[in-house]
Formats: structure tokens, sequence, C-alpha cells
């Protein structure tokens, strides 16, 4: 299992540089208490996207949690409606009631955004969802069960840019020399996506 992981970190780091990336986001968002940023290089194929991004999470005192992602993705249905299939790798530490753990986990992803056409709305809005599940055979060290869900609204603001409103789930299973326990949450945010 660790050399697929090694191999998943390699690919990705691999098809983030500008050498090979073809479209670059930048993006931050913040909420009440977390505050996120991510990285993310799409490079066109003849029948797709591969899709590579690292991402950063923290919320006070309660988790730093770190992601990268390796995708594929077509255009698929309808014009503007983009399925993307992948592997998402988290690694961070988690804190709740006094207890520490540490979060290392690989799981399936799955996400789509849509570009809804001006002929339906004028404003240019897009709406993006992902879901990421490791069940336990792909969670390590304390962790035993890990599922983010992340959806949002995006307002295209300027040519390069859109201000977001989305909503992200957490939630994991770990277990520890004090025993099993849950950490879980849910959380609005706001924030923007520069695209370069």
């Amino acid at each position: 299992m660790k050399k697929i992981i090694v191999q998943i970190v390699f690919i990705s780091l691999l098809a983030s540089t500008p050498s090979f990336a073809g479209i670059y986001e930048l993006e931050v968002t913040a909420s009440r208490s977390d505050l996120e940023a991510r990285y993310r290089a799409d490079l066109p194929l003849d029948q797709g996207i591969l899709s590579t991004g690292l991402g950063v999470i923290y919320r006070n005192a309660d988790y730093k949690i770190a992601d990268m992602k390796l995708t594929l993705g077509k255009e698929l249905w309808a014009p503007g409606l983009r399925l993307h299939l992948g592997l998402k790798a988290v690694a961070g530490e988690v804190e709740r009631d006094q207890k520490k753990g540490d979060l290392t986990a690989v799981g399936v992803l799955v996400s789509a955004n849509y570009r809804i056409p001006q002929t339906i709305s004028p404003l240019p809005i897009g709406v993006s969802a992902g879901v990421s599940f490791s069940p336990e055979p792909l969670c390590f060290s304390d962790a035993e069960r890990y599922i983010d869900v992340r959806t949002s609204l995006d307002f295209r603001v300027a040519k390069d840019g859109e201000i977001l409103f989305g909503y992200r789930y957490i939630r994991a299973r770990l277990e520890d020399n004090q025993g099993k326990w849950n950490i879980s949450d849910a959380t609005l945010f706001v924030g923007y996506r520069l695209h370069y």
C-alpha cells in the first residue's frame, strides 16, 4: 500500500508542475473557524482531462488536514457537465475532547462540475460537488474511516476569477489507545478561485 501512496504522490507532483499542466486554479476559502487553500492543475488529454490537486484545511485546534488528488475527467451527457473519478490521499492531525489522533487515508473521489449555460442563467454560474470516501482497508495510522463532501456555487466575477459559496462536511472515525472516537464537522464557506 505504501508503494501505491508513493506513486500517487509522485504522479500528482509531477503533473502539477508548470511544464505539464495546461490550466491552473488557486483557491482560498474561509468560514467562521476554518481556513482552506487549494491548488489544481489540469492537463488536457485526447479523451479527457488529468487533474491533480493539493489542499490544506485548518480549523483552530480541531484539525489540520492536507490532501492530494489525482483524477481523470470527461465532459459527459451535456455541454459544460464534467465528471471526475480518481483518488484522494489525506494526512493530518485531528483532536476532540482532549483526544488526539493521526489521520492518514487514501480514498475514492467522485466529483462533478457544471457551468450553467447563459441561455438558462444570464449570470455566469457554476455548480460543483465532490465526495471522497476511504474505507477501513485504505486508512492508516489511527484512522478507521474517512469521508468528506464538498459542494459550491461559483459566480464568475472576472475573466479569471470566481467567488465561491459552499458547504463542506468532514467525518472521520479513529481508534487509538483511548478507544474508538469520531470527529465530524459541517461548515459553510466563502472564497475566491483564480484561474491562470
